[in-house]
C-alpha cells in the first residue's frame, strides 16, 4: 500500500542536524509516510547515520555532489506517496506537522501547503539572529490556518503538494544558489495552484545563518535574477526579480554598496535601536550588486 506522504530531504555534509530531523519525523503520527533521503555527495558521518537508522520507512538515496535543485529532483523521482513534501535537513518538525499538512490538503485538494517555520530561541539572541527570526515571522504574522499567500509564497524548504501536480525533473538547475523554489512556484501559479499557510505544522528552522552567508546568498541570488528571467521573460517576473531597468536604476541608487561597505567596517549600529534597519539595508545593497554583477556577465 502506497504512503500518503512522500518526505524529500536533500541533505550534505550535516549530519548532526540531519539526525534531529530524521528522528523528529519518524516519530510523527498520523498519516502514513515514506522518508527518502538524498545523500548528495556527502564526506563526512552521514552515511553511518543513515545506516544507523532501522526503519522500513527511511529510503536512502546517494548521488555524487550535484547540488540542492538535482537532489530534490532525484528524491521526487522516487517518491510513491500522493503527497510529496519536500524539507530540508535543518527543518526540524513538531508533533502533528504531517497531519496539520494533510487537513489541509483535504480544504484545498489543490494547493500548495506552506509550514511554519520558526526559528527557535534555543539559536540565542544575538542582533543578526533576533532580526532573522523576526523576518521568518513577517511573511505569515496574523494569518488563520489555510492563508491564501502570494507567488512568492512557495517555500520548499518546507512544503507539500500533490505528487500529480509536480511537473517532470521540478526544479531547474541554477548556476548559483538561489531562484529554484521561486521558478517551479512561478510555474505552478502559472497552472493556477496557489499555496496556502498551514498554521499547525510548525516546523523549527535549526540552522545558524550568519550575516555573512546571508549576505553571500542575497548576493547570489542577484546574479541568478538574470537567469530566472530568462526562462521566463514575463514582465512580471522582471519586476519581482527587479532585472527591469527602473527597478534595477532605484535599487542601485536607494542601496549603494559603498555605503554597505561602510556599514560593515564599523558595526557598532549593531548593538543599537536602528539595528534592523541597518540588517535591512545590507541585505537589500547586496541584493542591488548582485543585479549589477549578473549584467556584466551577460555581456
Amino acid at each position: 500500500m502506497s504512503p500518503l506522504f512522500s518526505v524529500v530531504i536533500p541533505t550534505h555534509n550535516r549530519a548532526p542536524l540531519l539526525r534531529r530531523t530524521l528522528e523528529a519525523f519518524l516519530r510523527q503520527e498520523g498519516p502514513t509516510f515514506e522518508l527518502i533521503v538524498v545523500d548528495d555527495g556527502s564526506v563526512d558521518a552521514t552515511a553511518a547515520l543513515l545506516e544507523s537508522f532501522r526503519d522500513p520507512r527511511l529510503r536512502v538515496v546517494r548521488q555524487p555532489n550535484r547540488g540542492l535543485a538535482l537532489a530534490r529532483n532525484a528524491g521526487a523521482a522516487r517518491a510513491a506517496g500522493d503527497f510529496v513534501l519536500f524539507s530540508d535537513d535543518d527543518m526540524v518538525p513538531e508533533p502533528g506537522f504531517l497531519q496539520a499538512h494533510l487537513e489541509l490538503h483535504r480544504r484545498y485538494p489543490s494547493a500548495a501547503v506552506v509550514s511554519r517555520s520558526y526559528i527557535p530561541e534555543s539559536l540565542g539572541q544575538a542582533p543578526f539572529t533576533r532580526f532573522w527570526r523576526a523576518q521568518t515571522e513577517a511573511g505569515v504574522r496574523g494569518k488563520g490556518d489555510g492563508a491564501l499567500l502570494g507567488w512568492g509564497g512557495f517555500w520548499f524548504a518546507s512544503l507539500s503538494l500533490p505528487r500529480v501536480l509536480l511537473p517532470p525533473e521540478p526544479f531547474a538547475c541554477f548556476q548559483e544558489y538561489g531562484w529554484e523554489e521561486h521558478e517551479l512556484g512561478w510555474r505552478l501559479w502559472q497552472k493556477g495552484v496557489r499555496p496556502r499557510l498551514a498554521l499547525h505544522a510548525r516546523v523549527a528552522h535549526e540552522d545558524r545563518v550568519s550575516l555573512e552567508a546571508a549576505l553571500a546568498k542575497r548576493r547570489s541570488m542577484g546574479r541568478m535574477a538574470w537567469q530566472f528571467y530568462r526562462l521566463h521573460p514575463h514582465p512580471l517576473v522582471a519586476l519581482w526579480t527587479g532585472v527591469h531597468p527602473l527597478f534595477r536604476a532605484y535599487k542601485r541608487w536607494t542601496y549603494p554598496w559603498a555605503r554597505a561597505e561602510r556599514l560593515l567596517e564599523d558595526r557598532s549600529w549593531e548593538q543599537g535601536e536602528g539595528a534592523f534597519r541597518g540588517y535591512r539595508f545590507l541585505l537589500e545593497a547586496a541584493y542591488a550588486r548582485g543585479l549589477l554583477e549578473g549584467l556584466v556577465s551577460l555581456r
